[in-house]
């Protein structure tokens, strides 16, 4: 194979690598989109929510009235779901099994009623698949559903198998969409239960309970990753750890039953502060740096990532993820970030990580042998983020300066022809008419293409729209700035010295909402801004204007690998003022937030 031949290949894997990663991220524009689950099992005509607690298998099924034939084979043949649920209560069997090697698991009936279906997103749902160009299921027509809760005992059993309905060609014959958990721990998203499917459970540790078809096991399932968030003003480096091996390191007892308490909480915090402290050194531009903060939260995985875990939730601490944080403040985008990865044990020596810097994610892993997670700058024409003071711009009207020239030498010629006592002669007139011509145009070369002429007025609605909109997304480009000191700093451009404190304060709750994932959201675009009303004030002595506006926005968070979109309509009363040759906000109060 020549050279030119292997080039030409690489370069064909790199282009097609960057395809996928592209494609993914072009997915990913939905709240909560890390990981969209494209199966559309969610919207199914029957759901079974499967949940195991202590020595109990609790199935939820949400059964359609069109289908409850398939599952009770005896049931009354009629049209009115009541009288279903009524049949279906007398029925002795019910077509779906739990088995146990050849036994069938006899479960305990506790209701059948008629219900509403539980709302549920399925961003793709009536949608058409971009890979294959076919139509998705949208959601069920019929919203009532027979609601069927059994409790299977299977205390002590390792190994089930999960058989619905079966027709003669050894599938199942009705559609059924499941999701499924061990404790608090997700063992699968959504996904066809479409034949018998054997399922594997560990009762000392809810994390390794799983189907033994991967292809329905859930997607968060490593115990220890790592990710690289390189920001315009900040490296963040994550750690996501499980409870059971931090507690496995520090030589100390787990019990994945063990509830968390604030005890444990206090316990963990400092654990895994002092044993992940300076492990992971961290390089920026080949100079070792030291995190301005540390941050330890606790998460739990679910459907689509993972999500904070408040004071008031109950969980098992086998289903606890630790999240340890180091953040490093920069003034620019540096060259090169490196981090030693140091974190490898006899069963865990591959490490998933994840690069994210403004251009999009990159997926990597560390080994034992290259324990190096490493990042380039290779960002040709990025623009950071602009926070600066925003000029006023004055009225004004374009004049072509060709127009005026011209209007300015045929004024000078009529008037030298309108004169009746010339003391030239045609000579003379002449020499004159061509001096003035060549030196007319050299002036013209020398002269700006356009003069802009000032004009009176007060600024219009639409003006008024436009300079609220650049004043909002530069402070969306100030909150980017991680300390406080910067924060404060890049908004005073922005914001006036009275009421300054309550003004940011109001645009906090809009540019830094909480998000799933424990962290700070922040808004990426502005769009669809609408002035309502608009009224002119002075403040101080300056002109200004007191606003009600609305407009639309996306909140944006990255961390723990997991990348948070959701839309966010704000209302808000603004008051924008001109100050020293500047736009400025000089009050602020949100009237609705969705």
């Amino acid at each position: 194979m020549t050279p030119e031949t292997k080039f030409y290949l690489s370069f064909n894997k790199i282009l097609i690598s960057l395809a996928l990663i592209l494609f993914i991220c072009a997915l990913s524009t939905t709240s909560k989109a890390d990981l969209i689950s494209l199966s559309g099992a969610e919207t199914a005509n029957n759901i079974a929510e499967i949940d195991i607690q202590k020595n109990l298998l609790n199935i939820r099924f949400e059964i359609s009235a069109s289908d409850a034939k398939l599952f009770w084979p005896e049931i009354e043949d009629t049209p009115d779901i009541y009288r279903l649920a009524q049949s279906a209560k007398i029925q002795k069997s019910f077509d779906f099994q739990v088995l146990s090697g050849n036994k069938s698991i006899k479960p305990k009936l506790i209701s059948i009623r008629v219900a509403q279906r539980k709302p549920r997103v399925s961003p793709f749902a009536g949608q058409t698949d971009p890979r294959t160009g076919i139509k998705m299921s949208d959601f069920p027509a019929d919203k009532k559903i027979l609601l069927t809760q059994l409790k299977y005992p299977i205390g002590g059993l390792s190994d089930l198998q999960l058989k619905p309905p079966i027709g003669s060609d050894k599938l199942a014959s009705v559609t059924i969409g499941f999701t499924s958990r061990h404790g608090q721990t997700p063992i699968s998203g959504f996904h066809y239960l479409s034949q018998p499917e054997p399922l594997i459970i560990d009762w000392k540790d809810p994390w390794n309970t799983h189907f033994k078809n991967t292809d329905i096991s859930r997607h968060n399932r490593y115990p220890l990753m790592s990710f690289l968030y390189v920001e315009p003003r900040q490296i963040r480096h994550e750690i996501l750890v499980r409870t059971k091996d931090l507690l496995e390191w520090t030589n100390h007892p787990f019990d994945a039953w063990q509830p968390l308490t604030p005890e444990s909480k206090a316990f963990l915090h400092h654990t895994v502060r002092s044993y992940l402290n300076n492990k992971n050194p961290t390089s920026i531009d080949q100079s070792p740096s030291q995190p301005n903060s540390i941050e330890t939260v606790f998460l739990r995985a679910n459907n689509s990532g993972y999500s904070q875990i408040s004071e008031n939730d109950t969980i098992e601490m086998g289903s606890v993820m630790i999240g340890y944080r180091e953040k490093f403040s920069i003034d620019a985008l540096p060259q090169s970030v490196t981090v030693d990865w140091n974190i490898f044990t006899d069963t865990i020596n591959s490490i998933p990580t994840l690069i994210q810097d403004p251009t999009g994610p990159f997926p990597t892993h560390v080994i034992p042998s290259f324990p190096d997670i490493q990042w380039h700058n290779y960002l040709y024409d990025y623009r950071p983020p602009n926070s600066d003071p925003l000029v006023i711009e004055t009225p004004s009207l374009a004049v072509p300066m060709a127009i005026l020239f011209s209007f300015l030498i045929i004024t000078i010629i009529v008037l030298t022809l309108s004169t009746k006592h010339s003391l030239l002669g045609r000579k003379g007139s002449t020499i004159i008419y061509t001096a003035i011509i060549i030196s007319a145009g050299a002036l013209y070369l020398n002269l700006p293409e356009e003069y802009r002429v000032n004009l009176p007025g007060t600024a219009k609605k639409r003006d008024l729209g436009q300079v609220t909109e650049q004043l909002l997304l530069k402070v969306a480009a100030a909150f980017k700035e991680p300390l406080p000191i910067n924060l404060e700093l890049k908004l005073k451009n922005l914001i006036t010295k009275e009421g300054f404190e309550s003004t940011y304060s109001n645009l906090a709750q809009i540019y830094r909402p909480q998000t799933t994932s424990g962290g700070l959201g922040s808004i990426s675009t502005i769009t669809n801004l609408k002035v309502e009303y608009s009224s002119q004030i002075n403040l101080n002595g300056n002109k200004g204007f007191r606003l009600i506006t609305s407009w639309q926005a996306v909140v944006e968070d990255r961390s723990w690998g997991h990348f948070e979109q959701r839309p966010q309509e704000t209302r808000a009363n603004i008051a924008i003022i001109q100050s020293d040759n500047h736009w400025k906000i000089s009050g602020f109060t949100p009237l609705s937030v969705r």
